[in-house]
């Protein structure tokens, strides 16, 4: 009788600590993982779980809410999305983790998620994946991780649709890294929109319109149409009046086009195809040119006011 005692004691223990970490609601779960932190001078990579999925098929649980909650050093909240539906992330069904939230003053982890692997098996004729979700940590800091999910929770991936939780992983060291302070974010739609406020609007980053990839503040893959545009600049070329400035003489302007089809200075066609013009360098370069052209014709001028008192000079002789 003690015995058995015993045993159904243990049991419940068992299943009560296991519910500690696991809370099923209907079919929401969610999972706390044991508290996972980097106590050296070294950042730490801790894989909290492992997500099984078709590569092309719908999925049960499109999405998966990893939180991040740092428990020393200072305040941090991180909140990340795991898509993982029908034709969402980077290839169809591939899942893609996108930071949603971000609160608090210092951030030293993030979400990321492993390369697909194969589990062996298909659904509907087409394989079965799985990737690892990781947690990187910062040295010195404690984040408790809690994971939601509609998955099924197994402890062996076999097909689509399960998840492995890791509630006591074990972290390896990684280089350093920076974690993600502003949250992601993608508005889409198929009609207008519109973003309204009475205060200044701040862009840190480059915006692209037209392009995916932009490499300046501003990219725009198309027409613009203003009324007015300004380009600040430096160095403009008044130089070109002061005192010493020298111009080629018009023989050797002559001998450089003939060679290089373009005037000195100035890009050729094939460079200004391939690199575009910086408008506040051409227009310097642009000026330079005309104040050049101004000096040529200035001398011109003094030639031919010579050259007209020459040709008086030898007319009078004749009278």
């Amino acid at each position: 009788m003690k015995k058995l005692f015993f045993l159904l004691s243990l049991y419940f223990s068992i299943n009560s600590a296991f519910a500690q970490f696991h809370d099923d609601k209907n079919l929401l779960k969610t999972s706390t993982i044991n508290l996972i932190w980097a106590n050296g001078p070294s950042a730490l990579r801790y894989e909290v779980a492992n997500l099984a999925y078709n590569s092309h098929h719908w999925q049960n649980g499109g999405i998966i809410v990893v939180e991040l909650f740092q428990k020393s050093y200072s305040t941090d909240y991180q909140k990340y999305i795991i898509e993982n539906g029908f034709q969402q992330g980077a290839n169809s069904g591939s899942p893609k983790v996108t930071l949603v939230e971000s609160k608090g003053i210092k951030h030293l982890a993030r979400v990321i998620l492993g390369d697909p692997i194969s589990l062996g098996t298909e659904f509907a004729g087409y394989p079965n994946y799985s990737r690892s979700i990781y947690v990187d940590c910062f040295y010195y800091s404690q984040y408790v991780v809690k994971i939601s999910y509609l998955q099924d929770r197994v402890d062996n991936l076999t097909g689509h649709n399960q998840i492995k939780i890791n509630l006591s992983p074990i972290g390896t060291a990684i280089e350093d890294f920076t974690a993600p302070t502003i949250p992601d974010m993608d508005l889409t739609t198929s009609g207008n929109l519109k973003i309204e406020g009475t205060g200044n609007h701040y862009v840190m980053g480059n915006v692209g319109i037209g392009t995916t990839t932009p490499k300046e503040k501003l990219a725009v893959n198309g027409n613009i149409r203003a009324k007015e545009v300004k380009v600040e600049t430096a160095n403009w070329p008044d130089y070109v009046f002061e005192e010493g400035y020298k111009v080629s003489t018009l023989q050797q302007l002559e001998t450089y086009i003939k060679t290089n089809k373009h005037l000195p200075e100035m890009p050729s066609a094939k460079e200004a195809e391939k690199d575009g013009i910086d408008l506040g360098e051409m227009n310097k370069k642009l000026l330079q040119k005309v104040e050049e052209l101004t000096l040529y014709m200035i001398e011109m001028k003094k030639e031919n006011e010579q050259l007209k008192k020459r040709v008086e000079a030898v007319e009078r002789t004749k009278k």
